[in-house]
């Protein structure tokens, strides 16, 4: 018998419960199993793994397939091999999966099952920020507010977008609302200083213009990596900041390092970036 939460045993006097009543409050996946099929022991992992890192949203039922009641079902099912899976929601079977499975595929199929009404929004609001249409996106994660207002993840999400669209002030009124410690605020507290730079420095064309004519025009550099990092440019704002550095400590008060620090907490300390020019910048610095 199974003693784990979230994993229990198929019989004769659950079976309507689980695969049935259950799988009205949370998806069920049944594993059809056989003792002496090795693709099956070899699953085992993956289905407990699975178990743990989705904490309870779904429920793991196990039907030995030697058994009456493995063969009643496998036959209504039209299961004819081991190790199959078969995933129930809302009373139905949905999905079935013959064979050795990846966890992977297995993600594939329980995600979407498992997700609340607001994940799902998350999860269409992230779709339409990597398609560009920041303004659709903020209109949905507004709606998602309205159920989690105290969200913080969230807030700095809506954050970020304004700041894409170009409000600063909404930006700056939101971060003055949200505690200073909220996680992942530090990234568009710093972008936000960029945008306040860049208020009224000259435009690309005019920048590279005149970089142009003078390479050494640091002041130009320095406002076109400003620029750069408002675009998303990052690399090459980068290595403008320490082209700067390197060929003149001085100028603006060592304000090129400095805006590579800027730079560095905007990305996140983990942000391979961050991490490959830190260490250019050690390098340089030492």
């Amino acid at each position: 018998m199974n003693e784990l939460p979230n994993i229990v045993d198929l019989t004769e006097e659950n079976v309507r419960e689980v695969l049935i009543e259950q799988s009205t409050q949370r998806p069920v996946l049944l594993d059809i199993w056989a003792e002496w099929c090795e693709p099956c022991k070899s699953q085992l992992p993956v289905l407990a793994s699975l178990v743990e890192n989705y904490q309870g949203k779904f429920l793991l039922a196990k039907l030995d397939a030697d058994q009456p009641l493995g063969q009643q079902l496998m036959a209504q099912l039209g299961v004819r091999s081991v190790p199959t899976l078969v995933f129930f929601h809302q009373g139905q079977p949905v999905q079935v999966l013959s064979g050795l499975q990846t966890e992977a595929a297995l993600r594939e199929v329980l995600d979407p099952l498992t997700m609340s009404p607001v994940e799902r929004i998350k999860l269409q609001v992230d779709q339409l920020i990597e398609q560009g249409q920041h303004e659709q996106a903020l209109m949905l994660l507004q709606q998602i507010l309205q159920e989690e207002p105290e969200n913080h993840a969230l807030q700095v999400l809506q954050v970020n977008l304004l700041l894409e669209l170009g409000r600063i002030e909404d930006a700056k009124t939101l971060i003055a609302a949200l505690p200073a410690d909220t996680v992942g605020i530090a990234q568009p507290k710093a972008k936000l200083a960029f945008y306040e730079m860049v208020a009224e420095a000259p435009q690309v064309a005019e920048l590279e213009a005149r970089l142009h004519d003078d390479e050494n025009d640091h002041e130009a550099r320095y406002q076109l990596a400003v620029r750069q990092v408002i675009a998303d440019e990052t690399e090459q704002a980068l290595e403008n900041l320490l082209l700067i550095v390197r060929r003149d400590r001085t100028f603006r008060e060592d304000g090129a390092r400095l805006l590579m620090l800027k730079v560095f907490d905007q990305l996140g300390a983990g942000h391979p970036l961050a991490k490959r020019y830190r260490g250019k910048l050690f390098g340089l610095m030492h």
